[in-house]
């Protein structure tokens, strides 16, 4: 049972040094944005933020909620 243990710390240790090797490695390294609005290629593809894209397209919408009459 201990040994067991032991191998899934060792394990999960090497797992997560291999996620961050690219980071630790290189100079100044950081991960990457998972914020679809900061993330270039999905700029030039037209895709945004699902709050943004919501906020666009209320915008022009006469029968919008107006979460203050709410």
């Amino acid at each position: 049972m201990l040994k067991a243990i032991i191998i899934s710390i060792i394990l999960l240790g090497l797992g997560i040094i291999g996620m961050c090797a690219r980071i630790i490695l290189k100079k100044n390294g950081a991960f990457h944005s998972q914020d679809v609005g900061q993330n270039q290629a999905m700029r030039e593809r037209g895709v945004g933020c699902t709050r943004s894209q919501d906020r666009q397209a209320q915008r022009g919408n006469p029968l919008r909620l107006n979460p203050k009459d709410l």
